[in-house]
């Protein structure tokens, strides 16, 4: 894939966070960059964003985990932006040798690294404009999250020449580390390199409830739901072929609605991707279903996220008549006391929970539990996990 070098050309380099089981199911069989987010999206369709909108030549992710993202990312149609093709390739390998390579097979002229997993809106092209102004080799930007910049979230923007510097230093030196991006923006900035604090859209997800709010945040936030929405810059590829469908009986407040649902219940404050079911008679309340979710009838769901469905079926995975949540707001998980707290409780990927079992605030219940899984229970009370 080379390039020809074009002035003030860009790569964008995308590294991915640590997997510590922070997020339990929602990253335990994927990255964060196929997490959904934002009503009907993935974290990646967020970072291409960035990319496509400053009109890069290419996109670099590089992931630690199989889970179809090379599949999601090529296949789409966006990535032509009149003037430039802006090519999207994932990377497997933590190899410094492999990364040396890279730089040199893009042959742009800038690059852009940073944390592209935790979903964000970054007007990258105002970034490098301001960076091009100043006439650095590099610079590292910390972003202004809630008023505080820390070395924790941070942009680098830097010349080719700058980065390879750093990278055949990497080589020489034959140095290794778990994450090969960060280790390498960490060589950049002690080769001594201008700092600057930048405002803008980064989300850093680190436990249930961050994910929880983040996700309303996006939804409620008029002038974010507008950059995603209204402007169309970025897109998903979830399935999406058809429209929502709402019931005779069906009754919906204050709620986002994605394409190609169907609910026949009531949804109150609450959040539903494509392809989630609603059956007659049950409650969905203050809660996120995620995409191809099942909830059975007259059950009754409260501040809650039920993860994704893999295979489209007709069980559900909220079984009929159960209870599931609380309104209370200060509970927290017994076995995962720093992932899930603030009383959400987290149905995990592909889980079905029988019929008319209550599970109460702040539980977790495993990815593909199923009946076996519950025993005789009939309550999951708050707190404890079902794994």
């Amino acid at each position: 894939m080379v390039q020809k070098n074009i002035k003030d050309s860009f790569t964008v380099i995308s590294s991915p966070s640590s997997r510590d089981g922070s997020l339990l199911s929602l990253t335990e069989s994927r990255s964060r960059y196929m997490l959904p987010f934002g009503g009907k999206f993935r974290v990646v369709d967020f970072t291409l964003r960035n990319s496509s909108a400053l009109g890069a030549v290419y996109t670099i992710l590089y992931n630690d985990i199989d889970d179809g993202l090379d599949k999601y990312v090529n296949d789409r149609d966006i990535f032509d932006d009149g003037s430039v093709a802006h090519l999207v390739r994932v990377v497997s390998s933590q190899n410094v040798s492999d990364f040396h390579d890279l730089i040199n097979e893009t042959g742009t002229t800038h690059y852009i690294l940073y944390n592209g997993d935790n979903p964000s809106i970054i007007d990258f092209k105002d970034l490098t404009d301001r960076f091009i102004k100043k006439g650095s080799d590099a610079v590292i930007y910390l972003i202004d999250i809630d008023d505080r910049a820390t070395m924790a979230n941070k942009i680098l923007v830097a010349k080719k020449k700058a980065l390879q510097k750093a990278v055949k230093k990497a080589v020489r030196e034959n140095r290794q580390a778990p994450n090969l991006v960060e280790m390498i923006v960490n060589m950049v900035i002690n080769q001594g390199v201008n700092r600057a604090v930048y405002k803008t859209h980064y989300w850093p997800v680190n436990n249930i409830p961050d994910y929880y709010n983040v996700t309303r945040e996006i939804v409620w936030n008029k002038e974010i739901f507008s950059l995603l929405y209204k402007d169309k810059i970025i897109k998903s590829r979830i399935n999406t072929e058809g429209y929502a469908h709402l019931g005779k009986n069906a009754e919906v407040i204050n709620s986002f609605m994605s394409d190609f649902c169907r609910i026949d219940g009531k949804v109150d404050n609450s959040i539903i991707y494509p392809g989630v079911v609603v059956e007659e008679k049950a409650e969905v309340k203050d809660s996120i279903l995620l995409p191809f979710a099942r909830v059975g009838r007259g059950a009754r769901v409260v501040r809650s996220i039920i993860d994704e469905s893999t295979a489209v079926s007709e069980i559900p995975n909220v079984g009929a008549y159960c209870n599931i949540g609380t309104e209370e707001e200060h509970l927290r998980n017994g076995d995962f006391p720093q992932s899930i707290f603030s009383s959400i409780t987290l149905l995990g990927k592909n889980c079905h929970v029988p019929d008319r079992l209550t599970i109460g605030g702040a539980c977790y219940i495993a990815s593909e539990a199923a009946d076996e899984a519950f025993g005789k229970s009939r309550i999951i009370h708050d707190g404890v996990s079902v794994n």
